[in-house]
């Protein structure tokens, strides 16, 4: 084919969504595709690489990625890349202040002896918690109206969480916090499709990572390793990647777009279409998401510590586990990384055989160490409040085991230079502490409020495309985070290609509930349940 006759896209962003709209315009002929990414490499919120100068693994987050994930895992598998998963053996709930834990086998949905097992062994109510069935019975078949309803109602507000007793209220908003990034005042429809992806049958991805199924998994090594494998797929595709190099300005030539850069990397380029696959408050600056202000975000780290040996309390998280702790004020899931565990083919430095990686994804709240936010507290103090939170009560073998540590150096610098990142839209800053410094965040989790308005991935522009997490896409069931912003990014491609009025077969399959027996005994399940909810004591009591 001439090549001048090919129409040439732009995609701003190289994050996943932005990753997966390169992908699937790449297998297009007649198009070119060139990728732009204002950091040193692509990956965006999933970025971790070992830095060899201080000889330790640095990750922004550890993630468990569901079998229900259509859109990711088909791209990954496309791109052969599955077996950069492994399958999660379980997940482990644990609880701090008591030691105890429930393990719940991965191999299958939660069922109703996981329940009770959770809730003789955390005290939880049972009141509560059949409440709660019952909700999630009512939400199966709910009808689109409903369902449009609670796309603008608090999720808290309509399980009538804040009757729950304090430890199941605990425990439930903890689990949703830490597993999806829902929170009490996300939008309700989301966290209670959450629930159905956790307690009913799912269709799982036709393409799961090699070894044994299970219903998560997760990274085999730093997951920029990852996105390096995705990235190398394309650029021998001919995708053209521009890395360090940021958008400052998009204009309209007629039907063309030409796309300014702080480094005049794209000077004389021009695109037939552009797809927008950059952070929600980039795309509100630009005006090209219709609200008052940008998203609410919240904060998001990994915290990684290289260890000699494992602390007694943490031996029963080795292995394969992806393990929640529940009680802990900032949200805290983490992992105990060596080998034989999900990296299982990295090569771990000598005098550190073993990795702590553990992501906190409600710092906001008071620590129970030192009864302070994260922004309010010094590097130090805030890994051994980490530790603190995980039950590590011994302030030397904390100091220990923070001795090399590190909280997330890929987004996260406590500075007193910090007068030039707050200018830019992603960048939060913390408050300031006496000596000047303060904490600045250039990469938060987003959570879709309940205020928040659907984001079209049409733009008011023709020929602009938006993709990632905020943007609106098909499919009954919201799966959230990484899969969202896969889907997204098929979208967007999809959009892109009619636009340009060029056929694809650009395929795009969603979770559902399975018509199975185990379905229906799942259902009759939440039924019977259901129909003695009401003669039970009031949920206040416990």
């Amino acid at each position: 084919m001439d090549m001048r006759q090919n129409k040439k896209v732009a995609i701003i962003g190289g994050g996943i969504s932005g990753l997966v709209s390169a992908f699937e315009l790449s297998e297009q002929d007649g198009v070119e595709v060139t990728v732009l990414e204002a950091a040193p490499e692509c990956g965006g919120k999933m970025r971790g690489h070992f830095n060899e100068a201080e000889q330790r693994f640095e990750e922004h987050s550890i993630r468990a990625l569901s079998s229900t994930y259509f859109s990711l895992f088909d791209v990954f598998h496309r791109a052969g890349i599955l077996d950069h998963l492994a399958p999660v053996d379980d997940y482990q709930f644990y609880e701090r202040r008591s030691g105890k834990r429930v393990s719940v086998d991965r191999k299958d949905s939660i069922g109703v002896e996981t329940v009770r097992d959770l809730i003789n062994t955390f005290d939880l109510s049972v009141p509560d918690m059949l409440h709660l069935a019952h909700k999630i019975m009512r939400h199966v078949n709910a009808s689109d109206q409903e369902r449009e309803a609670m796309a603008h109602q608090k999720a808290g507000d309509v399980i009538g969480i804040d009757d729950f007793s304090p430890a199941t209220q605990q425990f439930v908003t903890n689990w949703f916090g830490i597993l999806t990034g829902a929170r009490m005042h996300s939008k309700a429809v989301d966290i209670m499709d959450s629930f159905l992806l956790m307690f009913l049958p799912m269709s799982e991805s036709p393409h799961l990572p090699p070894g044994e199924v299970s219903k998560s998994y997760c990274f085999t090594g730093p997951t920029s390793r990852t996105v390096q494998a995705l990235v190398e797929v394309l650029e021998d595709r001919g995708v053209s990647f521009r890395t360090g190099s940021r958008m400052t300005n998009l204009v309209r030539h007629g039907e063309q777009f030409a796309i300014e850069t702080d480094n005049d990397s794209l000077k004389e380029h021009s695109f037939d279409a552009v797809i927008m696959a950059v952070p929600h408050e980039v795309l509100w600056s630009v005006g090209l998401i219709d609200t008052a202000k940008p998203f609410d975000d919240e904060w998001s780290f990994g915290t990684q510590f290289p260890l000699r040996e494992l602390p007694e309390t943490l031996q029963p998280f080795a292995g394969k586990s992806y393990n929640l702790c529940f009680d802990a004020p900032w949200n805290i899931v983490f992992q105990i990384q060596h080998n034989g565990s999900f990296w299982s083919k990295v090569d771990f430095p000598e005098n550190a055989p073993y990795t702590l990686s553990a992501t906190c994804s409600s710092p906001h709240n008071p620590g129970v160490l030192y009864g302070k936010k994260f922004m309010d507290c010094t590097p130090d103090e805030a890994l051994h409040e980490i530790l603190f939170q995980l039950g590590i009560d011994d302030e030397e073998q904390r100091s220990e085991m923070a001795a090399n540590a590190v909280s997330d150096p890929i987004y996260l610098e406590f500075t007193d230079e910090w007068q030039e990142a707050a200018v830019l839209e992603t960048v939060e800053l913390g408050h300031k502490h006496p000596d000047g410094r303060r904490w600045v965040d250039k990469a938060q989790i987003y959570v879709r409020s309940a205020g928040d308005p659907e984001v079209e991935p049409t733009s008011s522009v023709s020929g602009v495309f938006l993709a990632g997490e905020v943007v609106t896409v098909p499919g009954k069931w919201k799966i959230p985070t990484m899969e969202q912003a896969a889907t997204s990014g098929k979208q967007a491609a999809t959009l892109t290609l009619e636009h340009l009025d060029i056929s694809h077969s650009i395929e795009m399959n969603m979770a559902e509930i399975e018509e199975t027996e185990k379905a229906r005994a799942a259902s009759l399940l939440l039924r019977g349940i259901t129909a003695f909810t009401d003669r039970l004591p009031s949920r206040s009591d416990g």
